[in-house]
């Protein structure tokens, strides 16, 4: 499973999730953008969905471990959060790989595939992210969602409410981008390099 293309694929997407998400974070954001590279090697390494599944998985887990040590402490928490991302994107985004890569480009489906799973992966994310950040954190993580807990809250929400609904109102949004960025990655990608990660023979 763990060939030495897989292994920088893995770095490499790795070191993606950390710049982008750290960058973010700092400036105070309502998204989070730290998925893409994650997102990205599922692309890279599917259609063999565990493997792309355990890779993605890695390289969430490996940028959240950095991020929490310099950037942002309250990311490790949300580990279960980026299992999720990794499985739906090992076992439903990267389906859409023969889409992303077309050509000429398929367009509409593209844009398709995009904000549905976008849109998928954010809903998901929210659900599994609310408990920690209402019930560990009581609604402040540092990042720009906070901003739209303090709003909801406004509103007479509960606090768990509120969470669920700053991340229902964020993560689509947020998921969509980074879906949007890491197809367009992928499909920028050379095909020999994905056929090296893949153990395939290249081809466009």
């Amino acid at each position: 499973m763990f060939t030495t293309p897989r292994l920088i694929a893995i770095a490499l997407c790795a070191a993606l999730n950390f710049a982008v998400g750290a960058v973010v974070y700092l400036v105070k954001l309502p998204i989070y953008m730290e998925s893409i590279g994650t997102i990205l090697c599922a692309m890279l390494i599917f259609p063999d969905r565990w493997a792309a599944f355990v890779c993605a998985l890695i390289a969430g887990l490996a940028s959240v471990a950095v991020i929490g040590l310099l950037v942002n402490p309250f990311l490790p928490w949300f580990s279960l959060t980026v299992l999720a991302i990794a499985l739906i994107s090992a076992f439903v985004t990267a389906t859409g790989d023969g889409v992303y890569r077309a050509r000429p480009p398929q367009l509409l489906a593209f844009v398709v595939r995009v904000v549905l799973f976008g849109v998928l992966t954010g809903v998901v994310a929210a659900i599994v992210s609310a408990p920690v950040v209402a019930y560990l954190f009581g609604g402040v993580t540092g990042s720009g969602s906070a901003f739209l807990v303090a709003f909801f809250l406004k509103t007479g929400e509960t606090l768990m409410r509120s969470v669920l609904w700053s991340g229902l109102t964020a993560d689509p949004i947020d998921k969509v981008l980074q879906v949007l960025i890491a197809a367009l990655l992928f499909r920028a990608t050379p095909a020999e390099f994905i056929a090296m990660v893949r153990g395939v023979p290249a081809k466009a």
